[in-house]
């Protein structure tokens, strides 16, 4: 599937990548003092895109995390673990 065929969030992550539905994502929340990491999915759900992980799912538009596109469920499934702190 190439990027034409991809449902693009409008948005892009902290390296300039554009964001697709089914992407999976490092979301990096916090700040310097205290901070993790989690990898998400990026799906699409009641008009809505949204990070799916083990709390349920939320918006992109917090201020307090950074998105890095780290490969795609289709390509790297092994990313993705619904939860999964580094």
């Amino acid at each position: 599937m190439n990027e034409l065929e991809r449902l693009y969030t409008g948005r892009k992550d902290k390296n300039n990548n554009k964001i697709f539905v089914g992407d999976i994502v490092r979301v990096t929340y916090g700040n310097a003092d205290s901070n993790f990491s989690e990898n998400e999915l990026v799906i699409y759900k009641d008009g809505k895109f949204l990070l799916d992980h083990e709390d349920g799912q939320s918006t992109f538009d917090s201020p307090h995390f950074s998105l890095e596109v780290i490969g795609t469920l289709k390509d790297n499934p092994e990313l993705y673990n619904a939860g999964f702190r580094i």
